[in-house]
């Protein structure tokens, strides 16, 4: 069934999700509303993407911080480690125009547990934190959203709760164990199953007990209680991620590790907080790993801040932005006759919004030839429809996407190629500076989400099918994007795995500007930021990405009035349903 979607400009998406990740923006003036800053659409909004916009609840523990250890006319921003707040602070200096900026980096440490009952809900954790003259705001939150490795709004919740409760730790944590014997009590009257064990021991007296407990409430309700089981989640993630890209690879490829004496495992997957921040860190190695780093390329039209990443850290990039193959012409040309240098080049495989994919083989020869690292990000692909790691030395991705689809987590992976030349390297670099960042609630609810990740990506894939052939038939769209209708498919197929798809996402262009407003303003369905959904999800992907350059992105082909749909697992003839009749009403505009 369709889930309901909200038509209220600000609520979160999903519906009365505290921790959700996108935001409801109804309509085509909403969204343009919310890009110029219009007063109507930015007093709503309570929710938003947490790289844009920082939750609540986060803003909460910053004005806690703030009056507690700010001095006067400063602002905050808050990390998940000392490290991470460094090179904030770093980034603050070296972009500034303030003379003589004063930067505070302040470490806070919440308290260990101290009982065996402490140890499931209570985690010791660092944060590291900015503070910064107020004017050097706007700074800071683009280090936030380009890195991606801002503070979590659970871990916010967590540490705001642990050090600033006006009520004092213990009475804090003493409600808490209340709270949760109050659940037990209630969850026991429903549940004969659990009664027997929990009438002979009281809740933290006997850990088999306790486990089944939250084990009951977290099959059963769907919450995740149990922090101290963020170690084996984490180990579960990464064991589902490299087993998953393993099994992508074909048998030749398979025959030729064996040989070789190298398979991927699990040390070889890196979790972060957010799918930015993989790309930032591949970033930060390049640049690690290099005796003199030089530019980068940024080959396609990416997502923005890949971009803004490329730019704003390190020498610069060369931006190939139609990345096709005349780019790579191009690009081997001045590779061969020394007019560039480059250190590394970064592509998305598709890329979005566009759905073009890049000849991974020929720049996979190129590298080798030319010695520079390839980083290619699979997010929109998701690597049980394409294999990359054979043509990539590291390969990251959004977990927050179709991995996850609840789009109630954030997350983030970054893959070593163990066949790489560049791996011993590589893998030198991530054993002595990796940094697990990954808040241990968030990485509970993406372990579960992710459990069935493999048959909702099937359903995604076999509905996004019928979605194109719709938009395809319709008289009024004059293009669809779609890496199966794309000029470049033979690339995609050449990684496409035996039983892979075309993925769940899509753009199109309508013939008269005016029919996509009248299109996305009528769609019945879930409208705001983000892809991958387990509920599809429509934006016009250029006014929200974009808004303040779109004479620009026109030139490498991003139409201003793209709309972007990312496919669902919704029953397809709802589905179906929903987008004919918004094409009809579309049609009569004149």
């Amino acid at each position: 069934m369709l889930q309901l979607p909200s038509q209220e400009v600000g609520t979160p998406i999903p519906n009365n999700t505290a921790h959700a990740i996108s935001v409801t923006l109804p309509t085509w003036e909403a969204t343009v509303g919310y890009e110029e800053g219009q007063e109507w659409v930015t007093s709503k909004m309570n929710s938003g993407y947490p790289r844009f916009f920082i939750h609540l609840i986060i803003q909460d523990l910053a004005k806690a911080i703030e009056s507690k250890y700010g001095r006067e006319g400063e602002r905050c921003m808050i990390f998940p480690s000392y490290n991470t707040a460094k090179r904030c602070r770093e980034f603050i200096k070296q972009k500034t125009e303030t003379a003589n900026i004063l930067v505070r980096v302040l470490r806070l440490r919440t308290p260990a547990p101290t009982t065996d009952f402490e140890k499931s809900s209570v985690i010791e954790s660092e944060i590291g934190i900015v503070l910064f003259p107020a004017s050097e705001f706007p700074l800071a939150k683009q280090y936030w959203q380009h890195s991606g490795e801002g503070i979590s709004s659970r871990m916010g919740e967590y540490v705001l709760k642990e050090l600033f409760d006006n009520e004092g730790k213990d009475q804090a944590r003493a409600r808490s164990r209340n709270k949760q014997e109050l659940q037990a009590q209630s969850i026991q009257k429903k549940s004969p199953s659990i009664s027997a064990s929990m009438r002979s021991n009281s809740l933290g007296q006997n850990e088999e007990a306790e486990r089944e407990f939250n084990t009951f409430i977290e099959q059963k309700y769907g919450r995740v209680l149990d922090l101290k089981f963020s170690k084996e989640a984490k180990m579960a993630l990464r064991r589902r991620i490299c087993g998953k890209a393993d099994k992508s690879h074909n048998q030749e490829e398979e025959m030729d590790k064996a040989r070789r004496g190298k398979f991927l495992s699990e040390t070889d997957v890196y979790l972060y907080p957010t799918g930015m921040a993989s790309i930032f860190n591949a970033h930060q190695a390049v640049l690690a790993v290099e005796e003199n780093p030089k530019k980068s390329v940024c080959f396609g039209f990416p997502y923005v801040d890949t971009l803004n990443i490329l730019k704003k850290f390190g020498p610069g990039c060369y931006f190939l932005g139609h990345g096709d193959d005349a780019s790579l012409d191009t690009l081997e040309a001045e590779l061969k006759s020394g007019e560039t240098e480059i250190s590394a080049l970064f592509c998305e495989c598709p890329s979005n919004p566009l759905l073009k994919t890049p000849d991974l083989q020929r720049i996979k020869a190129l590298s080798e030839k030319y010695n520079f690292l390839v980083i290619v990000d699979e997010t929109v692909g998701n690597f049980l429809n394409i294999s990359v790691l054979p043509y990539a030395d590291m390969v990251v991705s959004s977990l927050t996407k179709v991995f996850s689809g609840d789009s109630n987590v954030m997350g983030g992976s970054l893959i070593l190629n163990p066949l790489s030349e560049n791996y011993k390297r590589l893998k030198q670099y991530f054993d002595e500076n990796y940094e697990d960042l990954y808040w241990a609630e968030d990485a509970l609810y993406l372990e579960r989400n992710s459990r069935d990740f493999e048959a909702r990506a099937r359903i995604i894939d076999q509905n996004a099918e019928e979605v194109v052939k719709l938009l395809q038939d319709s008289d009024i769209i004059s293009e669809v994007f779609y890496p199966r209708l794309s000029p470049s498919k033979h690339h995609y197929d050449t990684v496409k795995t035996p039983n892979g798809g075309y993925g769940g996402l899509m753009s199109m262009l309508f013939k008269e500007p005016r029919q996509a407003i009248t299109f996305f303003n009528a769609v019945n369905l879930h409208k705001g930021p983000s892809l991958g959904t387990n509920f599809t999800l429509a934006c016009p992907y250029s006014i929200l990405a974009h808004y303040q350059e779109l004479d620009e992105i026109e030139k490498w082909g991003v139409d201003r009035n793209l709309v972007r749909i990312s496919i669902g697992i919704e029953d397809r003839d709802e589905l179906l349903g929903v987008l004919r009749s918004s094409l009809e009403v579309a049609a009569k505009e004149e």
